[in-house]
């Protein structure tokens, strides 16, 4: 028993942007890609630590679920207290 570490899936991301940081990073016989954003539970993250892109990112999907619920909305159909 013990990690296993899916070599293909397994990425980095570090916090402090340097200009001489490789582009891998090399721990015995595995080699992992050095990335500048990645999703982690359902959140952006990105070495700037900067949320805009997140705040973008959830009130579009909120218009989009608010705009699929337009046609029920104007529904004459459905009683005000259901909608």
């Amino acid at each position: 028993m013990g990690l296993k570490i899916n070599k293909e899936k397994t990425k980095y991301l570090t916090m402090r942007v340097n200009i001489n940081q490789p582009k891998h990073l090399q721990i015995e016989n595995f080699k992992f890609e050095t990335v500048q954003n990645f999703t982690y539970l359902g959140s952006l993250i990105n070495v700037n630590n900067d949320n805009s892109a997140e705040i973008k990112k959830r009130v579009l999907l909120a218009n989009k679920g608010f705009c699929g619920l337009k046609k029920q909305f104007r529904s004459q159909f459905l009683s005000i207290k259901t909608k």
